[in-house]
């Protein structure tokens, strides 16, 4: 009788062929991850910045995230994850000791420096930029195919486009304009530019910013600056519990001080572009008008200038 050797490759074709196949089969019943080896790793990402969290999170790939910046607080399971700098500066023995693959940058805030740095470590960035409201859809779907889920990025950014289209058919102008500072801090006193979704969003309540022909994300303004622009309204964003407004009223003679149209806002809902803009465009469009819409009235303040 012949031989009949132990190798695989002195056996017929067809019948090595499918005992490789068995074997496989059984390899990849002990070790599913042996089935497909040639899968490419899940993503492990960094957001360098909040709305950058939220939106994550909105296309349904927070579990992805394994660092996050100071001020990432929505949801609540972004509170949770560890921290890798702020805004502006990033710890990049942290983003390393993460192992992170990804990371997520702000398109027109995140320093370009930062993110030359990143990418010199082996970080791919994903830039997003938002500077239309219609841009946030986008960018959901966006961060649905980079973390592997498109499905619930898709539903999200449709979800959010359908609420914005409702919101601005509902938007009937019954007023004129309301010229409006916005104060993003006090010390040093800044603002938003014409480059942010905010101006965007002061338009969907029939409102301009008073700043909003600077070429720019966000900048430092000077006090004389604003008292000459004298905005019809002074919206600070700050959750700080004291009164944000008293500064202001050093000045009875500026026309929002005069007219008491002073409104502090939490800054998450009106400056960080995700789908929660529209609850603060909702809120700011109600106190412009019903508080501010007689703005006008002699009782403002006649002697004012």
């Amino acid at each position: 009788m012949k031989e009949v050797s132990g190798r695989i490759t002195d056996l017929p074709a067809r019948v090595g062929a499918a005992l490789a196949a068995t074997l496989v089969w059984c390899a990849a019943a002990l070790d599913p991850a042996a089935a497909d080896v040639d899968a490419p790793a899940a993503p492990r990402i960094v957001s360098l910045a909040p709305h950058l969290t939220e939106l994550a999170f909105d296309a349904g790939i927070g579990e992805k995230l394994v660092g996050v910046v100071e001020w990432s607080d929505y949801p609540a399971a972004a509170a949770s994850l560890p921290r890798i700098g702020d805004a502006f500066r990033f710890d990049l023995e942290q983003i390393l000791r993460l192992e992170a693959t990804h990371a997520l940058a702000w398109g027109g805030g995140t320093p370009p420096g930062a993110i030359a740095e990143l990418e010199a470590l082996g970080v791919a960035v994903e830039i997003i930029e938002i500077e239309r409201l219609e841009q946030i859809g986008g960018a959901i779907e966006q961060l649905g195919v980079l973390g592997g889920n498109r499905e619930a990025a898709t539903r999200a950014a449709t979800s959010f486009r359908s609420r914005l289209s409702g919101f601005r058919a509902g938007r009937e102008p019954t007023r004129h304009a309301v010229s409006i500072f916005y104060q993003v801090s006090e010390k040093p006193l800044f603002t938003l530019g014409g480059r942010h979704v905010i101006n965007e969003v002061l338009g969907l309540c029939g409102s301009v910013n008073v700043f909003g022909g600077l070429d720019t994300e966000a900048a430092s303004v000077d006090l004389e600056a604003v008292l000459a622009r004298d905005p019809t309204a002074i919206v600070i964003g700050s959750d700080d519990e004291t009164d944000p407004g008293t500064r202001w009223r050093s000045y009875p003679n500026l026309h929002a001080v005069a007219c008491g149209n002073i409104l502090q806002v939490d800054p998450a809902l009106l400056v960080r572009p995700t789908p929660r803009v529209l609850d603060g465009a909702r809120k700011l469009c109600t106190w412009l008008d019903e508080e501010v819409a007689n703005t006008d009235d002699p009782a403002c303040g006649p002697d004012r200038h």
